[in-house]
């Protein structure tokens, strides 16, 4: 899957979740809805990054969550020093144990 195809699935999905339309969204982004409609079949070669970015701020997600092929999965990496890493590597094991398997874990040591 390339980046325009996981852009679209992405927008499209967001929105699906928040129960919003194709038409409320392009309002509130100030677009046309065709435009909404053109990047989520992928269709919309150059969306702009200011689009992209009132995309993700009414769809209340980060913008590098709208390119993550597998949004439902994570990959944290964190670099900590010594004296905190024993605090660190307690609190992300039980991030970890809450998620189940979503979240892989690497502690880098730094």
């Amino acid at each position: 899957m390339n980046e325009l195809e996981i852009l679209a699935k992405n927008v499209k999905r967001y929105r699906q979740v928040k129960g919003l339309t194709q038409e409320y969204l392009s309002e509130k982004v100030g677009v046309a809805k065709e435009t909404i409609s053109l990047i989520e079949l992928g269709n919309r070669k150059n969306p702009g990054l200011k689009n992209l970015i009132s995309i993700s701020r009414e769809l209340d997600i980060e913008l590098f969550q709208l390119f993550m092929a597998d949004p439902e999965s994570l990959t944290i990496k964190l670099i900590v020093s010594d004296q905190n890493l024993r605090n660190a590597r307690r609190l992300l094991d039980e991030i970890v144990k809450r998620s189940g398997d979503k979240i892989s874990l690497q502690i880098l040591k730094g």
